[in-house]
């Protein structure tokens, strides 16, 4: 019997889950799209081309996303990992700096 109630439990956690994230998802698909008409004494706005909205909408957040990568990167190339082990071989601790200036150039 346990085991019946905690599977209805997550059958209605899952179905509410689920209308909270397709109620949105729904409101905004069934919105008409700009439905509101243009303002007297204003132009018609020229429509947006395929290829422009491809650049917009796909080549900015690609460029950012290209960018960011770059820089992370470079950063990365820049700085020594804190990781580095300055141990050579079990037992042999490396003491002195110009002993681990030697392993940091490896």
């Amino acid at each position: 019997m346990t085991a019946m109630l905690s599977r209805s439990r997550t059958a209605v956690r899952s179905a509410v889950a689920g209308a909270l994230v397709a109620s949105p998802l729904v409101a905004v698909a069934t919105a008409t799209p700009a439905s509101a008409a243009v303002p007297i004494g204003w132009e018609e706005g020229s429509s947006m081309s395929t290829l422009d909205a491809l650049l917009i909408f796909g080549g900015i957040p690609l460029a950012i996303a290209l960018v960011l990568t770059v820089f992370g990167i470079i950063l990365a190339r820049r700085t020594t990992p804190s990781y580095l082990p300055y141990v050579a071989a079990p037992g042999a601790a490396i003491t002195s700096q110009a002993e681990r200036a030697e392993i940091t150039e490896h």
